[in-house]
């Protein structure tokens, strides 16, 4: 009866957990997209090793608050941030802007903001997601956008990164842009299997004794 009772508790909590007001995980440390302007000259660099792959992770029944909903059942990642590499001096008018220039199949981008303020983020779909394949406009302070895909696997995507009209977002004439990779590793969230193959354990046991 004691084990039953058990089995019972962990079917529901995990029951309970899918409907509870929750937001995205902040897993992992911050790691710079770091970005400076040298006269008319435009780099990104990478902090640390620049080809660390991002782990992305998933946690299987949760379901997040609108409209942080589209990270529903995926592997996600918000680990990489734009930040400046000192003083950015733009002429009036003008702004940062990111295009894609490639993007493996499959992984998407969500527009955040400061990692500690999630429910400031519009989760609005950015750089080729849903169809929005416009320059995103970076506003010069730290932003930590989502990356998310449906399926495990390894994923790239590389960005150019350049001074634009801040109404058009076309190039600006003169400047020289830079470029940065970015990469990912989609994978189980650690314990999240575990955990519901022990419900799955728990409603075995339970048909089993017949109660």
């Amino acid at each position: 009866m004691r084990k039953f009772t058990a089995s019972v508790f962990v079917v529901s909590t995990l029951a309970a957990g899918a409907h509870a007001d929750m937001w995205p995980h902040v897993d992992g440390s911050m790691k710079h997209l770091m970005v400076s302007l040298d006269g008319q000259v435009l780099s990104v660099h990478i902090e640390g090793d620049a080809l660390e792959k991002m782990e992305m992770l998933r946690y299987p029944g949760e379901q997040y608050n609108h409209p942080a909903d589209v990270l529903n059942e995926k592997y996600y990642n918000s680990r990489y941030g734009w930040l400046a590499d000192g003083f950015i001096d733009l002429p009036s008018g003008a702004g940062i802007f990111v295009s894609v220039l490639d993007s493996d199949a499959g992984l998407e981008v969500y527009q955040g903001g400061m990692r500690s303020m999630l429910q400031m983020h519009t989760y609005a779909p950015i750089l080729g997601t849903d169809g929005n394949n416009d320059p995103w406009q970076w506003g010069g302070t730290m932003v930590h956008n989502w990356y998310a895909v449906a399926a495990p696997g390894l994923y790239d995507a590389t960005y150019k990164v350049y001074v634009g009209d801040a109404s058009t977002g076309l190039p600006l004439a003169g400047y020289t842009p830079g470029q940065v990779t970015v990469h990912f590793s989609a994978v189980p969230a650690p314990g999240a299997l575990g955990l519901l193959s022990l419900a799955g354990v728990a409603g075995v046991r339970r048909s089993r004794r017949g109660c």
